[in-house]
């Protein structure tokens, strides 16, 4: 047996018993990420192209400017459109929000083309699951209360946003205000300041205090 399939095999073996999450990743080839579809969103605005591979395992990239996407080929090529505002990645899917009233049928294959030729894997941010304790809510520090917001929006908000092509990032806390700024589809949704924005006053209420508010800025 060779030494390279004797290490292979002790690796594997190494891994076996660990439990998914914590095995070693399997590099993946950006020439074999590959756009398989799109997927329509709340805001009209707002087009999902869905890779067939994971291309960030933690976190977001949201891109607004040529200053923004500088040293990502794909977010440049994609805002050299001028109809296009932002481009958000998240997961295994592209978000790409157009600009006023502009028409996805003669935007949708060239914006498709760019992603498939220039689409990457991202490093990972390595964040580390946030875990406080919020019997006491009014008790805590600022930066407590800070990072148990983070949690809400982490465990019951941004998977929901980003099946819709979106997310949702934390800007500050004001007395009782919890302060967010709408990304990807999110951005100009037309619901993003009714039914969404109730929906997580609700569910920050529900799980940390039912003193706080929720404004969109």
């Amino acid at each position: 047996m060779k030494i390279s399939e004797v290490l292979a095999r002790q690796a594997e073996q190494k891994h076996a018993g660990k439990p998914l999450e914590d095995r070693p990743r399997k590099p993946v080839d950006r020439k074999a990420l590959k756009v398989i579809r799109t997927r329509e969103t709340p805001n009209p605005r707002a087009l999902q192209f869905v890779v067939n591979a994971e291309i960030l395992e933690h976190g977001y990239r949201s891109f607004t400017s040529k200053e923004d996407s500088a040293g990502d080929a794909m977010a440049t090529a994609l805002l050299d459109f001028n109809e296009i505002k932002t481009v958000y990645v998240m997961k295994n899917f592209v978000t790409v929000t157009m600009e006023g009233l502009s028409d996805w049928n003669h935007l949708k294959t060239p914006v498709w083309n760019i992603i498939d030729e220039k689409v990457h894997v991202y490093p990972s941010e390595g964040q580390e699951k946030i875990d406080v304790d919020v019997s006491d809510f009014h008790g805590l520090p600022q930066d407590k209360k800070l990072e148990a917001v983070e949690m809400v929006l982490d465990r019951s908000i941004r998977f929901q946003l980003s099946q819709d092509g979106g997310g949702v990032d934390l800007k500050g806390l004001q007395g009782n205000e919890v302060q967010i700024h709408y990304q990807g589809a999110c951005g100009n949704c037309p619901s993003s300041e009714t039914g969404t924005l109730q929906h997580i006053e609700r569910l920050i209420k529900q799980q940390l205090d039912s003193d706080l508010t929720v404004k969109s800025v």
